[in-house]
């Protein structure tokens, strides 16, 4: 599902992903990503460098999301963080080097 703003001014476009499954997350430029995910399961962000995207990331379900980083790349200085708890949700961003948690 994309959803694209209409009307004047340059509007946010978003995709939103369903998975269950390993992922590696989209890395569309000027697309943010949300992703639903349910089951135990890993999604990997792509490379920090030269992304501006903003991703979201949702446990809807009730095993343990990983979210990975790829090239030594970190969240907050972590290589990856876990999401054990149904229905928490994290916003990450990058800074051309690494991913931050907002």
């Amino acid at each position: 599902i994309t959803i694209t703003a209409t009307g004047s001014g340059s509007g946010i476009t978003r995709a939103i992903h369903s998975v269950s499954t390993n992922t590696p997350a989209d890395a569309t430029p000027g697309i943010d990503q949300v992703y639903l995910c349910s089951g135990t399961m890993t999604l990997t962000l792509p490379t920090a460098v030269g992304i501006t995207n903003l991703y979201t990331v949702k446990n809807v379900g009730t095993g343990v999301v990983t979210i990975a980083t790829t090239g030594g790349e970190t969240i907050d200085l972590n290589p990856s963080i876990q999401m054990a708890t149904q229905f928490t949700s994290v916003d990450l961003i990058s800074d051309t080097i690494n991913w931050n948690i907002t």
